[in-house]
């Protein structure tokens, strides 16, 4: 056995694939994909590879990139390090990372795992971006979740968080410092938020603690509603702040109430519930 180990040491990668084939049934093109490199080292007993330098791993027209790879053929699962990228052109997504596992076996639910980490960005179709430390990506799906520093944008939404996630038309967010709407030029911050999708559009959105909404009213003027709790309907194009609720208008007017209402269409402000309005006539402030 050790003399076959050092046979395959001293082969090309090239060849040492087609050996591979001869020995253990993994043809050049099979269907679970291929990998080559400068240098390829195999284990024949556990069926692990070591690859280094110009790693390539090709998997159903998918394609990564990376300086070192190693995986195994028999969990078909393989991690690429090092100026990873890669391209799927089914998904229409790109990817690049410091680190990738691919992990190709599929399920009912997905075409396999791609696992980012370190300066992950994660680019699918023309208008959508996510930029995060991690992302875990369910191929075949929209489904990831993103953890540090997530920064995703798509044609009409921006979202900055510490943690992201998206499985079907549920999305979630948490210690979110920046939702926004681009269409509506409505910015939502919160600690954690949750909420619904039709069409690639939000239909309903949740919010929970240290809510805060910037607008620009029908007035033209800035706004921000703070308050405990916030709840987004698209049905009814209104965001609903409560607990502690408060609007402070860029003119100096104040509103507090149980309850605040904004709406959408309009961006008229309406308050419910023990509300008190503070506004300033000249120098003088009355309530």
């Amino acid at each position: 056995m050790s003399v076959m180990k050092n046979i395959l040491k001293s082969l090309p990668a090239a060849l040492l694939i087609l050996l591979l084939a001869a020995q253990t049934g993994f043809c050049a093109e099979p269907a679970e994909g291929t990998m080559s490199a400068d240098t390829i080292k195999y284990n024949v007993n556990t069926k692990k590879i070591l690859a280094v330098g110009n790693v390539i791993i090709k998997r159903e027209g998918a394609t990564l990139w990376g300086d070192r790879g190693e995986g195994s053929m028999e969990t078909s699962e393989f991690t690429l390090e090092g100026n990873v990228k890669g391209t799927f052109p089914a998904e229409k997504t790109d990817l690049t990372a410091d680190k990738v596992k691919w992990k190709g076996t599929k399920s009912a639910d997905n075409d396999g795992i791609a696992e980012a980490v370190g300066n992950v960005r994660l680019t699918r179709g023309a208008n959508e971006k996510i930029d995060a430390d991690y992302i875990l990506w369910e191929l075949g799906t929209q489904n990831y979740t993103a953890k540090g520093n997530v920064n995703a944008k798509t044609e009409n939404n921006i979202l900055i968080a510490e943690e992201a996630g998206r499985h079907k038309d549920r999305f979630w967010g948490k210690k979110v410092t920046r939702y926004e709407d681009i269409r509506q030029k409505i910015t939502v911050s919160a600690d954690s938020v949750e909420g619904t999708t039709v069409k690639e559009e939000i239909n309903e959105l949740n919010a929970t603690g240290n809510v805060v909404i910037d607008f620009v009213d029908k007035e033209g003027l800035k706004s921000r509603v703070t308050g405990d709790n916030g709840v987004y309907s698209k049905a009814k194009a209104t965001f609903v702040v409560s607990g502690n609720a408060k609007a402070v208008r860029s003119d100096g007017k104040t509103v507090s109430a149980d309850t605040i209402i904004v709406h959408e269409d309009t961006n008229d402000i309406e308050a419910k519930g023990n509300s008190r309005i503070t506004f300033v006539t000249g120098e003088n402030k009355d309530k």
